[in-house]
């Protein structure tokens, strides 16, 4: 079992600033303590998620900061860029990480993010695969057909050159099994959650992508499956679930209002507006309880392992631990030793 740090925080420090320097004293930690990667995601016109419209600018910052760590987009809104665009940026990261960088691609839920190119929502999950197909085939060195300012076609190559001959991929999904599917034959890796708490459905959705996998002609042990936990370790699990509790709860009141748009996106008639405050507070208990049996990595490292070990069952090969939902930076990084020790003792494990 892998471990990667994952960053999706609201606005939890009084600057941004403040936000992006524990993303890089957290990025060289995961360095020296031998994590496989840090994943930072892109997120539009919300409080929750506000300090990353973008991933490219600040995972060039952690290049600069870092040898080793794998570098991901986690994820980048594929349908909200051109594709030239991608190609480009991504180059230039991977030349700055010296190829250390794979790249994470959401089709996006939110209607309101769809104000760069909002004719691409109806369609977002085709677009989808449609714009990592031409990010691919731009960075092995294809050619781009396009309209030049007088109108002209022309054919243009995305540049500089990447590191890598080819760009490594993950897919985010969240309970679609045919996202998974569509992972498996294409060969690329999956990012995904248990929000919703059903551990059998992640089992089921796994198992399809590794069908998938091996249907494409591939050994479905080469595929990767990583699965975001929320997370914070310390040595007392009473003090810690004392320490969490309240942050962890308002940081899921912060994402209700977020909840219209994914209502909209699953086509459910959910009509957000009219939950009460009774009726919030309810949904949190209960989604924090369900987190602390074995739906997070809130706990002691014992507790940790435990959960690994279930995840790992149902073929989960890394987990990205989710470490500033609604905790400040102090408070994130009092958890760095509990969490090198468990990270330690995963790679022995696996030696």
């Amino acid at each position: 079992m892998r471990l990667s740090l994952m960053f999706f925080a609201g606005a939890l420090e009084p600057r941004a600033a403040d936000q992006y320097r524990t993303v890089l004293e957290l990025a060289e930690f995961a360095d020296r303590a031998g994590f496989a990667g840090l994943w930072l995601p892109e997120r539009h016109f919300s409080t929750f998620g506000s300090p990353f419209p973008n991933p490219v600018p600040l995972l060039a910052a952690v290049a600069a900061r870092t040898q080793r760590l794998t570098l991901r987009t986690g994820s980048l809104v594929a349908p909200l860029h051109d594709p030239l665009r991608m190609a480009e940026d991504l180059a230039v990261l991977d030349n700055l990480c010296d190829g250390r960088l794979e790249a994470g691609f959401a089709s996006g839920w939110s209607p309101a993010d769809f104000a760069f190119y909002p004719d691409r929502y109806e369609r977002r999950h085709a677009v989808l695969f449609e714009l990592i197909d031409e990010v691919q085939a731009l960075w092995r060195g294809g050619l781009h057909e396009a309209l030049s300012g007088t109108n002209e076609v022309i054919r243009v190559r995305a540049l500089p050159r990447p590191v890598q001959p080819e760009l490594t991929v993950w897919i985010a999904a969240s309970q679609s099994i045919e996202t998974f599917r569509s992972a498996g034959r294409r060969g690329e890796g999956v990012v995904t959650h248990v929000l919703d708490g059903n551990l059998q459905k992640l089992e089921e959705n796994i198992a399809a992508y590794r069908a998938e996998f091996a249907a494409a002609g591939r050994d479905p042990a080469d595929g990767r499956v990583a699965l975001m936990l929320h997370t914070y370790l310390g040595a007392d699990r009473d003090e810690v679930v004392e320490l969490v509790r309240a942050p962890y709860r308002d940081y899921l009141k912060s994402i209700t209002p977020l909840a219209r748009g994914l209502a909209t996106a699953r086509k459910r008639g959910v009509d957000v507006d009219r939950m009460s405050a009774r009726h919030v507070e309810e949904f949190t208990r209960l989604h924090f309880q369900r987190a602390l049996d074995g739906r997070s990595l809130i706990g002691t490292v014992d507790d940790a392992r435990a959960t690994l070990k279930t995840v790992r069952e149902l073929g989960v090969d890394e987990v990205a631990c989710l470490v500033d939902f609604g905790l400040r930076g102090e408070q994130v990084r009092r958890q760095l030793p509990f969490l090198a020790e468990l990270n330690e003792s995963q790679g022995a494990l696996d030696d």
